[in-house]
């Protein structure tokens, strides 16, 4: 499952704990598989951010070495 998709099933669950309508069981496992959903999206973010780092330092040091005349 990808990150969209993730996002998508983490809004859902969220709409159905906060209608009310769920049973406390439901509701149990609904708030687990969120839980273990938001693990997942901040770790696929964090490593997103950790890529977007690297390669802006690496673009940093390019435009850092060039001189311009």
């Amino acid at each position: 499952m990808d990150y969209e998709q993730k996002m998508n099933e983490l809004e859902s669950i969220i709409q159905k704990l906060e209608s009310g309508e769920v049973k406390f069981d439901e509701a149990t496992s609904l708030f687990e598989k969120g839980a273990l959903l938001c693990k997942e999206l901040s770790k696929t973010f964090d490593d997103a951010k950790g890529k977007v780092t690297v390669v802006r330092q690496e673009l940093m040091g390019l435009i850092k070495e060039e001189e311009l005349n």
